[in-house]
């Protein structure tokens, strides 16, 4: 089993930022891709974690860095096969992000579709047919202090969760990156994202926190 940690910055247009999530749009575009893939069964632990690799919309376009970042999952998918305890083949990949479910994988979807990479029967095979997805996001309502006080499932954001673990926290929002874009300054939008990719470590955290709770409760 292989963890496949990654994130996506689409443009959003200044004049209708609703429409952000549709990856239909003619305005609709990938602008950045930031991935780490660690192989095997167990997720990376601190000291194993390693700098992310970013693919860039304005020094390759977008078709190229989708089809790159597609074709790597297609290997993944084949190549990460294990034997579950009822004999069967299963794959064993992960993806794992935050709001993935809501965003990274569906406007992932759309765009290799609009830009003909793949078949939707393929794309729903290869991004959630056959791998498992973990959305970080999801899991924070153990940690948000408005699931306590409302008694409901509440997710926090992904800065609230990282200052509840001291993680490092992102500056800035995801919504200025297109006018970075729009003004050139692709040094800025790389900054955001390395500081970002906390997922490996959010994932080690809420882990921990989960086991804790666990062994605590007997």
């Amino acid at each position: 089993m292989g963890y496949l940690f990654f994130d996506i910055e689409a443009y959003v247009p200044p004049e209708d930022p609703k429409k952000a999530f549709n990856p239909y749009m003619s305005h609709s575009k990938v602008l950045e891709i930031s991935y780490n893939y660690y192989p095997g069964f167990s997720s990376p632990r601190r000291h194993e974690l390693k700098p992310p690799t970013f693919l860039v919309e304005w020094k390759d376009g977008e078709k190229k860095i989708l089809s790159e970042f597609y074709s790597m999952i297609k290997r993944l998918v084949k190549e990460d096969v294990y034997t579950s305890s009822s004999g069967s083949q299963e794959c064993g990949l992960k993806f794992v992000g935050f709001n993935m479910l809501k965003f990274d994988l569906p406007y992932l979807f759309g765009r290799l579709d609009a830009l003909g990479i793949a078949s939707k029967a393929e794309l729903m095979d290869n991004l959630f047919a056959l791998p498992r997805a973990l959305d970080l996001c999801y899991i924070t309502p153990l940690i948000s202090k408005k699931t306590r006080e409302q008694l409901e499932l509440r997710p926090i954001s992904q800065k609230a969760a990282n200052e509840f673990f001291g993680i490092p926290v992102k500056e800035g929002r995801g919504d200025e990156l297109s006018r970075f874009y729009d003004n050139k300054q692709y040094d800025k939008i790389l900054k955001y994202c390395r500081e970002e990719f906390t997922f490996e470590q959010l994932y080690d955290a809420l882990l921990t926190h989960i086991l804790e709770k666990q062994d605590a409760a007997g």
